[in-house]
């Protein structure tokens, strides 16, 4: 008997893991809202908001690039821009990674005060990084003046190659999302991980270096989500080949997402 239950209970499990994604992005007015309060709670009483971390930025760049450049023997018209857009980018992705990772543990009061979808935490998660994301571009136009860089419309690739991105970070989220909740201390763990892919990851250095070893890079996906935006500003159109890999990594990624948030989804409310 127990066995022929057990098909029709995983139907509503289903059903409601299905109903908490469609609503919370339905409820893009509270997210959106939630982000933007997130920011100013952070930098509140600050003059420049947000774009302290633009500042840090060029400032890291500076220092930074003449240096790697003449190290790795690239001149800095075409090191600077590489490392200004990579460590933009990689601002986004570890952004994503590791607030993505503390989202429901961060929203504990609302999680078990106020009735609302998983999927708005997340989202709410997502919607900020990508506004920091956006103020963090500005750190590339000091470089631009300088060196006289011109955009090109082939700039515009990088605008699915950001899609690409959150899409990406959305079922990532929910993933580490859950695991920290239950497991308080893989926040660390995630964080360390991020700190040891920021070096590993072309982002300093050229991914040509590696030579016969650069399936490091190929096969590696911050790389590869990385250079799905920095590739069309810096270098030229990007190959079919890197969005095939990211068309892999994100059928994984939503797969493992789906099974894992239908599972135990409803235990959320009490891990937080």
């Amino acid at each position: 008997m127990k066995n022929s239950e057990a098909p029709w209970q995983a139907i509503p499990q289903w059903r409601l893991a299905w109903n908490d994604l469609v609503e919370g992005v339905m409820a893009h007015r509270v997210w959106t809202t939630l982000a933007r309060i997130d920011i100013r709670q952070r930098y509140r009483r600050s003059v420049l908001g947000p774009f302290w971390i633009t500042i840090t930025m060029v400032i890291f760049i500076l220092a930074i690039g003449p240096l790697y450049g003449h190290l790795l023997g690239i001149g800095s018209e075409q090191f600077i821009p590489y490392l200004a857009m990579g460590i933009i980018t990689w601002g986004l992705i570890s952004g994503v990674i590791l607030d993505g990772a503390s989202a429901f543990v961060a929203a504990e009061q609302l999680v078990r005060t106020v009735k609302l979808p998983y999927t708005v935490h997340i989202l709410r998660v997502l919607q900020r990084n990508l506004i920091i994301f956006a103020h963090n571009l500005l750190a590339f136009v000091p470089f631009m003046l300088y060196l006289g860089i011109r955009p090109e419309w082939r700039w515009l690739v990088a605008i699915p190659g950001v899609a690409l991105v959150m899409l990406a970070a959305l079922p990532t989220a929910f993933l580490l999302g859950t695991l920290s909740a239950r497991f308080r201390d893989l926040q660390q763990i995630i964080a360390s991980v991020v700190q040891l892919a920021f070096f590993m990851t072309p982002i300093f250095w050229k991914a040509e270096l590696l030579k016969e070893r650069s399936y490091f890079a190929d096969y590696n996906p911050f790389h590869l989500l990385l250079e799905s935006i920095r590739r069309p500003i810096v270098e030229g159109i990007p190959p079919m080949a890197l969005y095939l890999k990211i068309a892999v990594l994100l059928v994984i990624l939503y797969l493992a997402a789906a099974i894992f948030f239908v599972r135990y989804r409803r235990r959320l409310a009490f891990w937080v």
